[in-house]
């Protein structure tokens, strides 16, 4: 257009509209065919169309355009289509409150037209801030804790060398995860073990290294063994579903799946493994702290081996120098023999607290048994817990209990 005209849309998502339209126009083309790119600008809209001469749709399968997994009978094409990527450019067009269109003749080719109201704000729209919200943290906390702690939302790990189901999945829940990709299981194992993420959705069928070798590798080290793992394969049998279950895979779904069906499962692993840190954080305190909950219901061995014997090491390093009141991060890192980020993930996923948090909540519940035993008055037994400032302990100890020190040791006289 000879007039510029300016227009609110979000520029990742029409990238990913352009690049399937455009990528199904090669794909389904002709070796002498032409693929014509266009945008005209109107009164209140900006058009955009992609169209080719290549094969075109029959009736049926213009009815089926937008219908996830539906791939028509392409596959005679020897095209490797999945069927996603016209249903992801309907539900982007749809999130730009846009108009999508399409004319076609078998046999002689398809014309896609998206039509985007050049006026539109999206009044209705969730608008985001891009800064990630910064988590509470004391005053006192190191700074690699800080660091760590940044980001608000879970992170996801997609392996998948498939790139439609890849972007797929990443389009489904980038509104509600970090998601970082990995196209191998190579690179999927290398990605998890220095970002640490909350959750991994993994093909099994991939180069270089397959999915149960993935959940394999990663089920067997200590600093990747807590993170939930979900299967994705076309395989549906009994035995080979047994084979992912073996590996160490907390769930296996079948393709073609739905984002809700997947969703699903995310938020029932996540759920379950929220359920099981605040058990291990409150299976110490006095019976009455326990929140009644149907956390009361889970057993601590559905904690892995390699994450019992994590919590173990840490508990017996905090319990010998428990009258140290300096144990700090570096300290602790350097007896578990990890990096600073791995350790703090780690014990962040499996407690839900913080390290530090951790290790003063196992000191205050050490004080608690000590000032129940009836042997110690609360000055001793806060020395013997490493808390040297009195006035700080007592809030403390409030804050976590409901009730004074003193009060223990009354009631238990």
């Amino acid at each position: 257009p000879e007039k510029e005209k300016a227009a609110w849309f979000d520029s990742d998502k029409l990238d990913k509209i352009l690049y399937n339209l455009l990528s199904n126009a090669i794909k389904y083309n002709r070796n002498d065919g032409h693929i014509l790119l266009s945008l005209d600008i109107k009164e209140q809209e900006a058009v955009i169309s992609v169209e080719d001469n290549g094969i075109g749709m029959d009736k049926r399968q213009l009815s089926h355009r937008y219908t996830r997994f539906f791939d028509g009978d392409y596959r005679r094409q020897n095209t490797g289509g999945t069927g996603i990527g016209l249903a992801l450019v309907k539900s982007l067009a749809d999130l730009h409150e846009a108009q999508l269109s399409v004319e076609s003749t078998e046999g002689r080719g398809s014309r896609f037209t998206l039509s985007l109201s050049i006026d539109n704000t999206y009044p209705n729209a969730l608008h985001k801030d891009d800064e990630p919200v910064q988590s509470d943290s004391e005053e006192d906390m190191q700074d690699s804790e800080q660091e760590t702690q940044g980001a608000s939302m879970p992170t996801l790990l997609v392996v998948e060398d498939n790139s439609d189901i890849r972007q797929y999945i990443a389009d489904s829940f980038c509104d509600d995860f970090r998601i970082i990709e990995a196209t191998n299981g190579e690179e999927g194992v290398q990605m998890a073990q220095e970002q640490i993420p909350d959750i991994i959705v993994s093909d099994i069928m991939m180069p270089k290294m397959n999915g149960i070798q993935l959940t394999r590798v990663l089920k067997g080290d200590i600093r990747t063994s807590h993170i939930p793992i979900i299967l994705l394969t076309a395989k549906d049998s009994d035995e080979d579903k047994e084979d992912g279950y073996d590996s160490g895979a907390d769930s296996y779904i079948t393709k073609p799946f739905t984002a809700k069906l997947l969703a699903s499962r995310i938020k029932n692993l996540l759920t379950a493994r929220r359920r099981l840190a605040e058990y291990i954080s409150n299976r110490n305190i006095e019976p009455e702290k326990v929140v009644e909950e149907p956390t009361q219901t889970i057993n601590v061995a559905q904690l892995s081996r390699l994450d019992q014997e994590f919590l173990d090491k840490l508990n017996d390093i905090i319990t010998g120098n428990i009258m140290n009141q300096d144990i700090d991060l570096p300290f602790v890192t350097d007896k578990m023999a990890m990096s600073h980020s791995t350790f703090y993930r780690k014990v962040k996923a499996l407690t839900g607290m913080t390290a530090k948090e951790y290790i003063r909540k196992f000191r205050l519940q050490h004080c608690y048994k000590l000032l129940e035993s009836g042997d110690y008055n609360v000055t001793e037994a806060a020395m013997m817990t490493g808390f040297n400032q009195m006035s700080h302990f007592r809030e403390t100890f409030k804050k976590e209990f409901g009730i004074l020190p003193s009060e223990v040791k009354k009631k238990n006289s």
